[in-house]
């Protein structure tokens, strides 16, 4: 064999192993995507507690809600947790921003009043500003 033809053995090997690495790639299942608002706090979400200390039922944000008055607090796992039911508008303790990026939250809907900001993988208590006062949120500021 030529140095020609092994130069195009060696070309044709290469683009056989790109394809089939591409075809992989292209198959493998992607990432489990969070499911925001359905009760628990997931690695990419933003959550609001009824009580302080991240205890009691939770609002888990993944996308920009404009009014918490639409939203109730859920419990995923059946244990009746405090606040159960209860409308999360004006009525959160705590929070735990689980995702990589800042959000913000607003007292008053579609993110008008006093703005708070909470960083990538804080946790805490509202303060006396925001404490029973928080009325939407969102990761980007309008």
């Amino acid at each position: 064999m030529n140095s020609g033809q092994k130069m195009r053995r060696v070309a044709a090997l290469a683009v056989t192993a790109v394809a089939a690495g591409g075809f992989a790639l292209s198959t493998a299942a992607p990432a489990a995507a969070a499911t925001h608002v359905n009760g628990k706090l997931e690695s990419t979400e933003f959550g609001l507690y009824y009580n302080s200390g991240q205890v009691g039922c939770v609002l888990d944000l993944g996308a920009a809600e404009n009014q918490f008055s639409q939203h109730r607090f859920k419990d995923p796992s059946n244990v009746n947790c405090n606040g159960e039911g209860q409308n999360t508008n004006d009525n959160t303790a705590s929070y735990w921003n689980r995702a990589s990026y800042t959000w913000y939250v607003w007292t008053d809907s579609f993110q008008e009043g006093t703005r708070g900001s909470l960083p990538a993988g804080h946790s805490g208590n509202a303060s006396s500003t925001f404490k029973n006062e928080i009325s939407s949120a969102s990761w980007y500021i309008f």
